[in-house]
C-alpha cells in the first residue's frame, strides 16, 4: 500500500513535470519566467512550507533525539555518496573536468525542488520536512565547502562566502520554525492561513521549475550516454541501498531505535536525482556543464522508477 502512496505521489508530481515541459516548450514558461518561479520558490514559498511544517510540531525529546540521528547519518550518507562517486570515476578513467561533475552530481541531489515536495506529500504533518530540512542544511554545509573545491581545487571560497552560501531563506526559516516550535508561539490565524496558503504551492511551482529545466535540454544522443546511466545506477540504486544495509546493522547492532520517517527520509533524499545547481557551478568553474545538464535530465526521469523502488527496499530491509 505504501509504495502505492509513493508511486502515485510520484506520478502525480511528474505530471505537473509534463506541464511544465509542454509549457516551457511552447513559449509560455520563458527562460526569464523559469528563473523567476526557482527564486520565488527558493525563496519565498518553500521557506514559507518550512515555518508552517515546524510551527505545527509539538516539541518531544524523540524528535529531538532522531534529529540528531538524522544530521549523524546524513553527514555518512553523504560522504559515502562521494567516495562511491570518485571510485566510479576513476574506475571509468574521467577527465577532471567531467569527473568532478560525476563526484559532485553522485553526492547531491535534488533535495529542495523534488525531495522537499516529495516528503511533504508521502508524510504529511512537518515532521518529514523536519527530518527533510536537517538533511538539506547538513548537505549545504559540505556541498559549499568540500563540494566546490571538488570542482576547483584553486578556487575554494573563504569562509564569509561559506557563510553566505549556507545562510539563505530556508536556512533562516528553519531557525525562525525552530524557535517557535521550541517556545510554543503561535502566528495568528489572519497570519498562519495565507503563509501556509503559500508554503503549499511549492510543490506545483518546484514541479513546473523542474519541467521547464528539462525542456532546455537536447535529448538527441542523451540516451546514449553510458556514464549518464553508470551514475544513475550507482547514485539512485546502489549507494542507496548500501547505506540502507549499513544503517540497519549499526542499529541492530547498538540497538539504536529510529523513527521510521526519519531513516526513510534519510535515504530517499541521498536518492533523488542530481543537484541542478551544479549545472550553474559546472559553468562558473568551467567543468562539464552540458554532461551535468544530461545526469539531471536522465536522474529526474529514472527517479520516476528508482524512488519507489527505495522505498519499497526500506520496507524489506528494516522489518
Amino acid at each position: 500500500m505504501h509504495t502505492e502512496i509513493i508511486i502515485n505521489q510520484i506520478l502525480i508530481l511528474g505530471f505537473i513535470v509534463c506541464v511544465g515541459v509542454i509549457a516551457a516548450r511552447t513559449g509560455i514558461i520563458t527562460e526569464t519566467l523559469k528563473e523567476g518561479i526557482a527564486s520565488l520558490v527558493f525563496n519565498i514559498t518553500l521557506p514559507l512550507l518550512i515555518i508552517s511544517s515546524l510551527t505545527s510540531l509539538d516539541i518531544t525529546l524523540e524528535l529531538l533525539r532522531n534529529g540528531f540521528l538524522v544530521i549523524v547519518m546524513t553527514y555518512v550518507s553523504i560522504f559515502f555518496l562521494l567516495f562511491m562517486g570518485r571510485l566510479s570515476s576513476i574506475l571509468q578513467r574521467m577527465k577532471r573536468e567531467t569527473s568532478s561533475i560525476h563526484i559532485l552530481h553522485t553526492a547531491f541531489g535534488n533535495t529542495v525542488f523534488l525531495g522537499f515536495p516529495l516528503m511533504n506529500a508521502l508524510f504529511p504533518g512537518g515532521q518529514a520536512l523536519f527530518y527533510a530540512t536537517l538533511f538539506y542544511l547538513v548537505s549545504n554545509s559540505v556541498m559549499w565547502t568540500a563540494g566546490v573545491n571538488i570542482l576547483n581545487p584553486s578556487s575554494e571560497p573563504g569562509v564569509k562566502q561559506k557563510m553566505k552560501n549556507m545562510l539563505n531563506p530556508n536556512t533562516i526559516a528553519f531557525i525562525v520554525g525552530i524557535t517557535l516550535m521550541l517556545t510554543g508561539i503561535n502566528l495568528p490565524t489572519v497570519i498562519d492561513i495565507p503563509l501556509s496558503g503559500l508554503g503549499q504551492t511549492t510543490n506545483y511551482l518546484s514541479m513546473l521549475y523542474i519541467g521547464g529545466m528539462l525542456a532546455q535540454t537536447d535529448i538527441r544522443g542523451v540516451f546514449r550516454r553510458r556514464q549518464v546511466y553508470i551514475l544513475s545506477l550507482n547514485k539512485m540504486i546502489i549507494s542507496p541501498v548500501l547505506l540502507i544495509l549499513f544503517f540497519k546493522v549499526i542499529m541492530d547492532i547498538f540497538s539504536l531505535n529510529i523513527d521510521p520517517i526519519a531513516f526513510s527520509v534519510v535515504v530517499l533524499q541521498a536518492g533523488t536525482p542530481c543537484m541542478a545547481i551544479i549545472v550553474v557551478l559546472a559553468r562558473m568553474f568551467n567543468a562539464d556543464d552540458g554532461h551535468a545538464m544530461e545526469n539531471v535530465f536522465i536522474t529526474t526521469l529514472l527517479s520516476l522508477f528508482t524512488l519507489p523502488f527505495l522505498y519499497w527496499m526500506i520496507g524489506v530491509i528494516t522489518v
